[in-house]
């Protein structure tokens, strides 16, 4: 059985989160300590106390919970020696996948998100834009709806779920049209109008930043954010990180893909579990599971050991 595993991204932080898998094994923490250096955040304290506020500023929430993924990923590696057949993280969770594919250091992956959350802050700030969530319409719909509207497709996180983007003033009018015609809709906490043409001064801001780091080719086939098709190549993955700041986040084409290339398993490794449920909506007859204390890793780790060749 070949193995898929993702890593979710910003909306998934809550205070305490790894603090189980911290307090099993103090040496967990290591991680967040190489975090804390790097990126000169507190972010030990913010992860174990809060408040929630402060967690959830972009500034501090990429990087915690990049960090709290990576002690997550080490947990169930060290726990279970299962390799994955291919890999693939949700707008900042693709930070994660990369840098557990060895395409840059745990240092590197660091200096990149903290950079990234500054720059999408900076932009943001300009823009007064946010992000909507549409549920139970289909994306054709939602295609007909917005072309009223100077509003973009964000992030297709399930068949049902899609999340748009542009200036608070559109889409409050969007709101609004929704409202009344009754199709539920959700504003998101997030600060600015992520995945959308809104973001294309960050990306030529931030292809200076990864020209400092030396980019590997990945050790696992990784399924990226802007196209849902998977690559293995370095040149490629630098391409698509920047084009992830403002195209669509294509996460229903990137499970369909794994799918279609033989994944029969999905392990969510991280905080909450928001892409394992968006999975199992995607497709119900694919096992998932998430991982990110001792009761979810023995959840997986009972089905792996009845019987099931992972």
């Amino acid at each position: 059985m070949k193995l898929g595993i993702v890593f979710p991204g910003q909306a998934s932080q809550y205070v305490g989160m790894g603090k189980e898998i911290i307090e099993e094994s103090k040496k967990y923490i290591e991680i967040l300590e190489i975090g804390e250096k790097i990126t000169n955040l507190s972010l030990i304290e913010k992860i174990f106390n809060g408040p929630m506020e402060e967690l959830t500023r972009t500034l501090y929430c990429q990087p915690a919970v990049f960090g709290v993924s990576l002690i997550c990923w080490k947990y169930f590696i060290e726990k279970t020696q299962i390799l994955p057949y291919c890999i693939s993280g949700h707008s900042l969770g693709e930070y994660t996948a990369l840098c557990v594919s060895e395409v840059f250091s745990i240092e590197e992956g660091f200096y990149l998100v903290k950079r990234r959350a500054q720059i999408m802050d900076e932009i943001s700030k300009k823009v007064d834009g946010t992000l909507l969530a549409i549920i139970g319409l289909p994306i054709k719909d939602i295609d007909k709806i917005i072309k009223s509207y100077d509003i973009e497709i964000s992030n297709i996180n399930s068949y049902n779920q899609i999340v748009v983007g542009g200036k608070k003033e559109e889409l409050e009018k969007l709101a609004n049209y929704l409202k009344e015609k009754r199709i539920k809709n959700i504003f998101l906490k997030v600060s600015g109008p992520f995945h959308t043409k809104y973001m294309k001064e960050a990306a030529d801001i931030f292809k200076k930043e990864i020209e400092k780091i030396d980019f590997k080719d990945p050790k696992f086939p990784i399924y990226m954010n802007f196209s849902g098709k998977k690559s293995m190549n370095k040149e490629e993955i630098k391409e698509g990180i920047l084009k992830q700041f403002y195209l669509p986040v294509k996460w229903v084409e990137i499970i369909e893909n794994m799918i279609k290339d033989g994944v029969a398993c999905f392990v969510e490794v991280g905080p909450k579990n928001v892409l394992k449920k968006l999975i199992e909506s995607i497709n119900p007859l694919i096992p998932s599971f998430s991982i990110e204390n001792q009761k979810t890793f023995m959840d997986f780790y009972s089905f792996f050991k009845g019987g099931q060749n992972v």
